[in-house]
């Protein structure tokens, strides 16, 4: 007994009824179970007040007891409205709380999780169980639980009544009922899986349609639009089909549970009607024995919409529980420090690094140390290991204990939130929200009072003029990712946001690859100049524009392999060396083919 307690209350504590509603808004949940039952027990009388009246009526008219039973079925009536709307609020209306409540723990969640999680999830996946799924899960809640409670109290009070009523006549109208919970039970595994099942196919839409529209031009410039098309065409008749599949139960269960009730029915006028010929029963009590038992059609009916719905939200909540069972792989510790200055010191010791799902280290015992206000470039070839040794900086690639300090500090004894509070972090993939101009420059500034310096740093960035030519000027829209603006432009505007924060540390990750070598020239040098006194990495491949670099890091199969001055490393002769005037050759070339065109 203990075990199967124990079993049930394991079950229920699991249960997305008690997680999700009952676990947070039990009072709502108890004043609205209260109205719900006092609507039914309310509903539970007017048949034995019509049996009453009949009886009466084959009697004796009485006018006096009519208008009596009259007049309480009207107060019973108002009686029931008002407990109409209590359930509705606590029950309906509490649901959009548990949705709220939901969405925002999932976006939350989402926000904590780190690079890998994103390479495991497509955006279009995430979109549909933010939405969808989330959205199910409240129907399950509100609407699904308010019909499962409504149809459990006519399951447990109207049979009892009709026994009463006649014990005989309910034996021939619930022959069938036994038949119910097998088909339930059938019912729900095949409704669980097509619904998973209708999901996952939404998920791959959202996918779809998310990819066609961020990449727009891409599929208008290689002109595979209708191909894109008959692609979604082929997902979304999967989809339909999948639906339709899915219906075939839902729309099943409830016909079924009718059509059992429905069989009770002519089984109750057949024999009752005999039973009242023969006075075994009145007549009153057959009228209500017949309205007891078209009650009992709501119910039936109400198992199926509930199943459906507790169905569509339990699996929709399993997708939801994937993501929140994600773990990053960003270890926030609790002994961290919520003090924290930094100057700029920044050193590495014995970085080794990969990503979980590789066996090749992308870092290879990296020893780097980085002086306050001190300028480092970062070069090497393609795959390199350039980018992941940056992002190691504020912690988007996990770092291991006792491996990274600022200042002497190890970063993982930090609080993330502080730690990239001084950390201007420019990646190489430019992202603008749709948005201002202006909320994107202001974006890392909580106050967002700062404007007159956020123009100071566009004007630095050389992206001012082109922003005063917009008919906003600052004030401007942008489209999604900022499509309405040049490359050039975007990378601009996301390295001014990130100066804009006043940061410690500047970490420019190979984010000017849109704009020629001089403007990026002419941009470094405007920084140097700005922020003198702070530190600053510059991860590129045009070793010109860094060549006055404090110290030049030069990277290679995730070692390495070369570091010092650009006097120092030309005298080296070597990977550099070849680097540097493979990029003085191109950008001379670069220069001709101009002159050759203008000329």
């Amino acid at each position: 007994m203990n075990m199967l307690f124990g079993k049930l209350k394991r079950f229920w504590g699991k249960s997305i009824i008690y997680r999700v509603f009952i676990k947070k808004y039990k009072r709502y949940f108890i004043i609205g179970t209260l109205s719900l039952i006092a609507v039914d027990i309310v509903n539970i009388f007017p048949p034995l007040l019509i049996k009453r009246v009949i009886d009466i009526l084959a009697k004796d008219v009485s006018l006096t007891n009519i208008a009596a039973i009259s007049g309480l079925y009207i107060l019973v009536s108002f009686f029931q409205g008002a407990c109409r709307y209590l359930w509705r609020m606590n029950f309906i209306g509490t649901s959009f709380r548990c949705d709220y409540d939901l969405r925002m723990s999932f976006f939350g969640h989402i926000e904590t999780l780190s690079q890998k999680f994103f390479q495991k999830y497509k955006t279009g996946d995430l979109m549909s169980r933010t939405t969808n799924d989330i959205g199910a899960v409240r129907m399950a809640v509100g609407p699904g639980l308010l019909i499962g409670l409504d149809a459990m109290f006519y399951f447990f009070v109207i049979p009892p009544i009709i026994i009463y009523l006649s014990p005989k006549l309910s034996l021939y109208t619930f022959l069938l009922m036994p038949l119910m919970p097998f088909i339930a039970y059938k019912v729900k595994a095949v409704i669980d899986k097509r619904f998973h099942d209708v999901q996952e196919q939404f998920s791959r839409i959202s996918e779809k349609v998310q990819e066609n529209a961020s990449g727009i031009r891409i599929v208008k410039s290689f002109n595979m639009s209708h191909q894109e098309e008959r692609i979604l065409r082929s997902q979304c008749n999967d989809f339909m089909k999948k639906n339709l599949k899915l219906a075939i139960p839902q729309a099943l269960i409830g016909p079924a549970f009718e059509y059992i009730t429905y069989t009770g029915i002519v089984i109750l006028l057949f024999m009752g009607g005999k039973m009242v010929v023969e006075g075994v029963i009145t007549l009153g009590t057959l009228v209500a024995f017949q309205r007891y038992i078209s009650m009992m059609v709501w119910p039936m009916t109400a198992v199926g919409w509930c199943l459906s719905l507790l169905q569509r939200g339990s699996a929709s909540m399993k997708r939801i529980d994937e993501v929140m069972d994600e773990r990053s792989a960003i270890v926030l510790k609790d002994n961290i420090s919520q003090n924290f200055t930094p100057h700029g010191d920044i050193e590495f010791r014995d970085i080794n690094f990969r990503y979980d799902s590789q066996k090749e280290w992308l870092l290879k015992g990296i020893n780097l140390k980085i002086t306050a206000g001190q300028r480092v470039a970062i070069v090497g070839p393609i795959g390199s290991g350039k980018s992941t040794l940056v992002n190691m900086i504020p912690r988007i690639n996990p770092v291991n204990d006792q491996n990274i300090f600022i200042d002497g500090v190890n970063i993982n004894t930090i609080d993330i939130k502080l730690l990239r509070k001084h950390i201007g972090f420019v990646p190489q993939d430019t992202f603008l929200f749709s948005e201002k101009i202006a909320d994107n420059l202001l974006f890392g500034i909580e106050t967002q009072d700062n404007r007159n310096n956020v123009q100071e740093l566009a004007r630095m960035v050389g992206v001012d003029a082109e922003i005063q030519e917009l008919s906003g000027r600052y004030e401007s829209y942008l489209g999604e990712r900022g499509v309405n603006l040049s490359g050039g432009q975007k990378q601009r505007i996301t390295i001014a946001r990130a100066l804009a924060i006043n940061p410690t540390v500047i970490i420019l990750d190979d984010c000017l690859s849109a704009v020629d070598a001089r403007v990026e020239e002419t941009i470094i040098k405007n920084i140097l100049k700005k922020f003198q006194n702070k530190t600053l990495l510059v991860v590129t491949h045009r070793l010109p524009a860094v060549r006055d670099f404090d110290m030049i890091v030069v990277m290679k199969d995730g070692m390495i392999v070369e570091r010092g001055t650009h006097e120092q490393l030309v005298k080296l002769n070597g990977l550099y060396t070849s680097l540097y005037t493979k990029e003085v050759l191109e950008e001379r070339l670069g220069q001709e083919r101009g002159q050759k065109l203008e000329a």
